[in-house]
This record gives C-alpha cells, sequence and structure tokens, in this order.
C-alpha cells in the first residue's frame, strides 16, 4: 500500500514534465503558424532570413528547442538536425546540433536518475522499456550497449539514455560517453537527413 501511496505521490512530482511538453508544442506551433504567416516558408533564403533576424537569440532559442526535444514526441529530431545544417551551415549547424542534443541526453539521464521509473514511464512507452529492459540486469552489458548505441547514427539514444538512469552506471560515465560518441554520430545524422531532404527536394 505504500508503495502505491509512493508511486502516487511521484506522478504528481512531475506534472512538470507533463506541462513542460504541452508548453514546448504549444510554442513550436506558435513560431510555425507566426513564420508561416509571415511568408517565411515560401523559400529556404526567407526561412534563414527569418531566423537570423533574431540575432544570437536564435542560436539560443535553437538550442532550447534542440534540448528539449526529449519532451516533444511530435518534434521529430530529423527536422530540428536538419534546420541546423540549413540555419548555420554544416560546421556551426553541426555543432549546434552536438551542444544541444548532448545537453538534451544529459538532462534525459539526470531526470530518470532522480526520479526513478515514475519520470521513465511519463517519457518512454512500455514497449519501448519492454523491448531493452533485460540488458538493465546487466551492468556491463548495458554500458556496452549504452555506448554502441550513442556512437551510432540514426540509433534510439533518446531512449538508452532514459534507461541509463536506472542503470548503476555514474553520471560521470554517462557524460564522457555522450560527449565522446555523440559527435561523429551527429555529423552523420544531421548530413544525412540534410542531403536526403535536398535530393528529394524538400529544402
Amino acid at each position: 500500500m505504500g508503495g502505491l501511496i509512493n508511486m502516487d505521490i511521484a506522478h504528481h512530482k512531475l506534472k512538470w514534465i507533463d506541462l513542460l511538453s504541452i508548453l514546448g508544442f504549444s510554442l513550436s506551433l506558435m513560431i510555425i503558424y507566426f513564420a508561416w504567416q509571415g511568408g517565411v516558408f515560401e523559400s529556404r533564403e526567407d526561412f534563414v532570413a527569418y531566423v537570423h533576424g533574431f540575432g544570437r537569440y536564435s542560436v539560443i532559442i535553437f538550442l532550447l528547442l534542440q534540448s528539449l526535444q526529449i519532451f516533444l514526441p511530435l518534434l521529430p529530431s530529423a527536422i530540428t538536425v536538419t534546420a541546423g545544417v540549413v540555419l548555420y551551415g554544416p560546421v556551426l549547424g553541426v555543432f549546434y546540433n552536438y551542444i544541444g542534443i548532448s545537453i538534451g541526453s544529459i538532462l534525459a539521464f539526470l531526470i530518470v536518475r532522480k526520479y526513478g521509473e515514475p519520470a521513465l514511464e511519463k517519457l518512454v512507452s512500455e514497449k519501448k522499456v519492454k523491448k531493452y529492459e533485460d540488458k538493465l540486469t546487466h551492468g556491463k552489458m548495458f554500458e556496452r550497449f549504452f555506448a554502441t548505441v550513442i556512437f551510432t547514427p540514426f540509433a534510439p539514444d533518446n531512449v538508452v539514455c532514459y534507461l541509463a538512469g536506472l542503470s548503476d552506471m555514474t553520471i560521470k560515465k554517462v557524460v564522457i560517453i555522450i560527449l565522446l560518441g555523440k559527435p561523429l554520430s551527429i555529423a552523420l545524422y544531421s548530413l544525412g537527413w540534410t542531403t536526403l531532404l535536398e535530393l528529394i527536394g524538400i529544402i
């Protein structure tokens, strides 16, 4: 009985995750709506000029949205990483993607490490948890699995960052793997999606 009460209390404390998801989604819709009304999607040049019109704040807004992707399931990372390259070029774009996604990945880990399974239940579907939970029971196996996913482009790295919060991996080890593993995978992911979307004429 006490365990159920504690779980209810934990879920109540995590209401901010739901609110943040709603807020992030609402802000994304507002930005898209006003940009569309202003005609900035008529060409790639207009879109870039519109965003750069915010000056240095455009980078801050971009990094914020990229970091908060973990709370925005309806905002695919393929869109944001491509936007980074389109807006800031292949070098700075990949760098900003790396910074934003790394912050988001570390944040995902820290949230589950702090709040445990109630946070995991809010952020990851039960189906995905069951798919990988067997690896959590084997410490070294999970570490190798975690590192492999982080170093691999197009892999479900957000999910394993959440799961790492329930593992016995130290914060230091998780952060080091993320910071070392993300650069190449994000570069390939960012440039890969940008090239694909250019080839099919979407951007």
